[in-house]
């Protein structure tokens, strides 16, 4: 084997450790923090009954991908019915510790019932979170 071949093969295999190195430090030093996923859905003018009132529905789940927990986790669904000069809101989650990578989702459903519009018209939905992070509140709207 000749010097310079040898030498080479020194270079790879101290390559090869040094990216096994960073990789393997890499992830340690990245923090996310919270970071919440949502999944939301929406249903306007399902009709209750035989009455002239509709429904606006919302349904979904929240989970914490993050690397820190979301203390004291609170969520708010606001429905703004312009056409009624209304605004109902109602507390689906509150005060939950939504843990982090994942660990923890909350299911949540709401309902909101309206008289019936003509012309059709609809409710603006918005989700307000709001969660303690290394102490500091945070708030995140979703939606109109």
């Amino acid at each position: 084997m000749k010097i310079t071949e040898h030498k080479n093969m020194i270079i790879i295999a101290l390559a090869i450790c040094v990216i096994i190195v960073v990789g393997f430090f890499t992830p340690l030093q990245e923090t996310k923090g919270v970071h919440i996923i949502t999944s939301i859905g929406i249903g306007q003018g399902s009709p209750v009954n035989d009455t002239q009132n509709e429904s606006v529905t919302v349904n979904g789940s929240f989970v914490n991908d993050g690397d820190k927990p979301a203390e004291d986790f609170t969520a708010t669904v606001i429905y703004t019915d312009v056409a009624h000069d209304k605004v109902f809101s109602e507390i689906v989650t509150e005060g939950v510790d939504l843990l982090p990578n994942k660990e923890l989702t909350v299911d949540f459903e709401s309902e909101y019932i309206r008289e019936r519009t003509e012309p059709k018209t609809v409710v603006n939905v918005t989700v307000r979170l709001d969660w303690k992070e290394n102490g500091e509140l945070k708030t995140l709207s979703i939606g109109d």
